[in-house]
């Protein structure tokens, strides 16, 4: 391969990594998926992951090249841009495209945004939102509420980062405004508006990056987990910032310590369902996804929610349904051509302790202000807050590892 060629190459590479990555793969698969790729293409490569960029080493034919790639950016969740990013790969090397065709087709990848219409994405956020306030035992005012939140939580994100405001000012104002609206409406009504509260703010949790962060960390690439983590655990902190501001516009308080009710199995199911379609929709999950998610969705929801009436804690619960989600992931994606994080995160999501983290911040905030009163109950609620967001998080990340590791999940798969 001449050196030419063989930079070209490791730019297709470098790019294809840093497509996946922010489009919500893990690193161990980039690597993995990455490495076989090269070994297709016929060079020997050693390649990097750190918190900020790429280091990618190839070889050919006693030709070497070293190349650093650009910057990371924000690692969120894009489905549509990762089954797309997937297929080029396979066709890559399977030897349907060429070196130049694949970089043209990353290019337009990366140029366009994936997805759904604006409208059928503020409708997804505004039902999600509507949905989890429902699966927290809300009353019906209080989920009408958390709807119009969710429609202004859609329509100001969309607003902010078109005009390039950084994640977490886009985070902490979204969260202040669609948290304003959720009390507004029910100061007239005398209805509690915690939950619509927390529903708002949970909207707007990195679950995917946090998830993908603690695998990483189990999977021994810790500059890029510990990179996620610090980014998702800054955007968690802008929410509670910015629900914190709502509380203060509309006068009512998130509880640091906060008691919720599970539904019956059948409500829950239901609207644990909603949320996965929600979550896939704004993810841009590809339209032969969507009913696979709903069913992993439900199955995740609905297992953890029946562990907690049988006596279990809801970590064994989440983790039980994490497991669950990810064993029917991993079957359908060897039937579908997608990866199987297609179908798992938006079926995930919903469980992922937003409330718990935000919560522990917002006690955090209220520890810092002087003569704080109950100081030791405020910091023992923190203390618990803070930790149930740690271990359900990592509940969940635990849980599709060990359902990808069972099912030994092939390459063409996430």
């Amino acid at each position: 391969m001449t050196p030419s060629r063989l930079d070209a190459t490791g730019h297709v590479l470098l790019r294809i990594a840093r497509l996946l990555l922010g489009a919500g793969a893990d690193s161990a698969h980039v690597h993995q998926r990455i490495e076989t790729l090269a070994g297709q293409l016929g060079i020997e490569v050693q390649f990097f992951t750190g918190s900020e960029r790429l280091l990618l080493m190839i070889a050919s034919e006693g030709t070497y090249r070293t190349r650093v790639g650009h910057a990371l950016g924000v690692m969120g969740i894009d489905a549509g841009r990762l089954v797309a990013v997937d297929e080029v790969v396979t066709a890559l090397g399977a030897g349907r495209l060429d070196v130049e065709a694949a970089d043209a087709r990353l290019a337009e990848i990366e140029a366009h945004r994936s997805g759904y219409p604006d409208w059928i994405v503020v409708l997804a956020v505004a039902a999600t939102a509507a949905a989890l306030a429902r699966l927290f035992g809300a009353a019906w005012p209080v989920v009408g509420a958390a709807f119009g939140a969710g429609l202004v939580n859609a329509l100001v994100r969309l607003w902010l980062g078109r005009r390039g405001v950084l994640p977490a000012a886009v985070a902490a104002l979204t969260a202040c405004a669609s948290g304003a609206c959720a009390i507004l409406p029910l100061r007239l009504t005398g209805d509690d508006p915690t939950l619509a509260l927390v529903a708002a703010g949970m909207i707007l949790v990195p679950g995917v990056p946090l998830i993908n962060g603690i695998r990483d960390l189990v999977q021994g690439h810790a500059a890029i987990g510990l990179g996620r983590l610090a980014n998702g655990i800054v955007i968690v902190l802008a929410i509670a910032t910015g629900l914190s501001l709502a509380s203060l516009i509309g006068g009512a308080a998130i509880p640091v310590s906060l008691q919720t009710t599970n539904l019956p199995i059948g409500w829950d199911v239901l609207f644990a369902t909603v949320c996965a379609l929600g979550y896939a929709l704004v993810f841009g999950a590809p339209l032969r996804a969507i009913v696979p998610i709903l069913l992993c969705g439900a199955l995740a929801h609905g297992l953890r929610t029946t562990v907690m009436a049988l006596g279990g804690d809801i970590a064994l619960g989440t983790l039980l349904g994490a497991f669950a989600a990810g064993l029917m992931a991993s079957q359908v994606a060897s039937r579908v051509a997608a990866p199987w994080t297609v179908f798992v995160f938006p079926a995930v999501v919903a469980m992922v302790p937003g409330s718990y983290a935000f919560r522990a911040m917002i006690g955090g905030l209220q520890l810092m202000r002087p003569g704080a009163e109950n100081a030791v109950a405020l910091l023992t609620a923190t203390a618990s807050a803070l930790i149930g967001a740690l271990v359900l998080t990592t509940a969940i990340a635990i849980g599709l590892l060990v359902a990808s590791a069972l099912h030994a999940v092939p390459l063409r798969r996430t």
